[in-house]
């Protein structure tokens, strides 16, 4: 596994809470292996969606290091 960033490591809440909908939707109790190709792409595109977002919010209050 990659060590993540700080930044990467700030950013993680937020996708744990886009992905708290869809989880609830398909049912926590279901095993990822019963789930559905539809199921699994909501997930995988929720997931890098929220991470985009929260990354780029994240790097425009940084300060430019130049």
């Amino acid at each position: 596994m990659v060590d993540f960033t700080e930044e990467e490591i700030q950013a993680l809440p937020a996708v744990m809470r886009a992905l708290a909908p869809e989880m609830e939707r398909i049912g926590w109790d279901r095993p990822l292996g019963q789930l559905t190709q539809n199921d699994m792409h909501r997930l995988i595109v929720t997931t890098i969606e929220a991470f985009r977002a929260e990354m780029a919010e994240i790097a425009s209050q940084s300060e430019i290091p130049f």
